[in-house]
């Protein structure tokens, strides 16, 4: 099956295209004709590349030969005329999507609407369970099925440098938050949680990651923490996260579903602790009584990383839909 995936091209700087790329990988893998093709190249995507860690980049041409188009991006008029099937990956949190649109962002939702009155758009998949109602909600002609999000567990692994130091801001215990910040994502709770942990166990100190810049209301929460002796590294996006991780005891994400920081953590070794609402203070004493005990089962972590994110089994789940569609 030739299989185009839409996603515009920014390797290792964006979650949505990192798992088309992990799909389209593992597709290859099964012997299907998977290719990415970019609807608008930036500058991150040279124009001559053809391959991105074995995932293949295509040009407008391979979009004629489909038997499936996939929509991971938004497709941008560079399929209006062609006839093949296409299937919406729906890879946005809908709470975020929609708070997007309502501040004058992305009009996700409006697109959506647009997308199930369009007769070719014949499927919608999500990574998420817990986003299935939502999508129901928004596609009452098109059907939406759920595959299991994936992660590329040659990319993310225990085996590597362990030494990360947190450029001199390391401590006893060494807790991180990755997770973007978007609208959806109650980073306030988990970064009082971590802070409220601290002050039950000495020595944790808290390594943020992918922080946004300008934001109004968190200098005074990290006056408190800096206080507290409890602030470490605080940056924006970066690269080399699975240095971080090898190096860290403890992931905190404020989400219930399993993130891109939860997957690549996890992939890593790393123990993850969920603090998505409710009483922060219990959520703190778990934290703080976990990060006390031994720290040497990570295999058990990647284990279950290998077993659930596997992208061999989000593409077999994948395309058995594409099948169901294809030209």
């Amino acid at each position: 099956m030739k299989l185009a995936h839409v996603a515009i091209v920014t390797p290792r700087m964006c979650g949505l295209y990192e798992t088309t790329r992990e799909l389209v990988a593992a597709e290859r893998a099964l012997e299907h004709d998977a290719r990415i093709f970019d609807p608008a190249p930036t500058q991150f995507y040279p124009k001559d590349s053809t391959e991105d860690r074995v995932a293949v980049l295509c040009d407008k041409s391979f979009l004629e030969e489909a038997d499936v188009i996939v929509d991971h991006s938004g497709c941008d008029g560079s399929t209006d005329k062609l006839d093949a099937p296409h299937i919406l990956v729906a890879h946005g949190r809908p709470n975020h999507s929609f708070a997007g649109e309502v501040q004058g962002r992305a009009p996700v939702y409006s697109y959506h609407y647009r997308l199930d009155n369009t007769e070719k758009y014949k499927a919608v998949v999500t990574f998420w369970p817990e986003h299935v109602g939502h999508l129901q909600f928004m596609f009452r002609k098109t059907p939406v099925y759920c595959v299991p999000a994936p992660v590329d567990l040659h990319d993310w692994t225990p085996e590597g440098p362990r030494g990360y130091s947190f450029h001199g801001k390391k401590g006893a215990y060494n807790v991180v938050i990755a997770d973007a910040w978007r609208d959806d994502g109650d980073l306030l709770d988990a970064v009082c949680t971590v802070g409220l942990a601290a002050r039950i166990l000495p020595g944790i100190k808290l390594h943020i990651y992918g922080k946004r810049g300008g934001e109004k209301g968190w200098p005074a929460i990290f006056k408190v923490l800096q206080e507290d002796g409890t602030l470490g590294e605080v940056c924006g996006w970066i690269k080399g996260l699975d240095n971080v991780y090898r190096a860290a005891d403890m992931l905190v994400t404020p989400h219930r579903i399993d993130t891109r920081a939860v997957r690549e953590a996890k992939a890593c070794g790393l123990p993850v602790m969920r603090s998505d609402g409710g009483f922060i203070d219990l959520t703190a004493k778990h934290i703080a009584r976990d990060l006390q005990q031994p720290q040497s089962d990570r295999e058990s972590h990647r284990a279950w990383a290998e077993k659930v994110f596997c992208p061999r089994n989000t593409a077999k789940a994948f395309l058995e839909i594409a099948r169901k569609y294809a030209n």
